[in-house]
């Protein structure tokens, strides 16, 4: 073990365990941010370790300490994403009856959140490529997935007061609404990077139109 490693263990003894913990949380937070501004700018295969560890200003040893491998940090990354937009595509049901109004809500809800992150938008778009490898390390994703559209699917029946329309089931739609919220706008991001948040308004419509022949 090197001196400095040791001086860090001692720093580390010394505090006061609350404080350790957030300084744990602090650089972690820190490491997702930077991955998730690499995966933006490079893609998720390209972008190395050391090239976070680098932009982060810490040492590999550190990057290890929080996440077994890339892989790791990218499920991590993922699940935090989805929390995020699930949080939001709640929040905007407060107060609201169940109805169609409740469920243009949602759809809002989650294209304004992908406008303001589009660094959201492009990683999950980049992970839903993984999906179809035939690998372990795909496994762990795919479950984060999975467990994200029953719990939209979930809202979903609340705002359709417990009836989705025959013969779509809540899960079924909530498939369709990450795939409308989602899909067209990486179109845009791509394509239209210049004029990604003025198109709003036409892709919400878009969108509306796409849930009005479903509902």
């Amino acid at each position: 073990m090197s001196g400095a490693q040791t001086g860090t263990r001692r720093v580390a003894a010394a505090l006061p365990q609350g404080r350790v913990e957030r300084r744990k949380e602090k650089t972690r937070q820190v490491l997702l941010q930077v991955a998730l501004g690499l995966f933006f700018e490079k893609g998720i295969y390209w972008t190395k370790i050391e090239d976070i560890t680098e932009r982060a200003d810490v040492g590999k040893g550190t990057f290890y300490q929080y996440f077994e491998t890339k892989e790791a940090l990218l499920r991590a990354l993922l699940q935090q994403g989805l929390d995020l937009v699930l949080a939001r595509t709640q929040d905007a049901l407060r107060d609201l009856k169940p109805g169609p109004e409740a469920v243009s809500r949602m759809v809002l809800a989650r294209l304004d959140f992908f406008l303001e992150n589009p660094e959201y938008l492009l990683l999950f778009h980049q992970v839903r490529g993984l999906l179809q490898l035939k690998v372990e390390a795909v496994k762990e994703l795919r479950q984060a997935y999975e467990a994200h559209f029953d719990r939209l699917g979930a809202i979903l029946r609340a705002a359709l007061n417990g009836r989705p329309p025959s013969p779509w089931k809540a899960r079924d739609l909530a498939l369709a609404l990450s795939a409308f919220t989602s899909g067209l706008l990486v179109h845009h991001l791509l394509f239209d990077k210049g004029d990604f948040k003025h198109r709003r308004e036409v892709i919400q419509a878009q969108l509306d139109r796409s849930l009005q022949a479903l509902l």
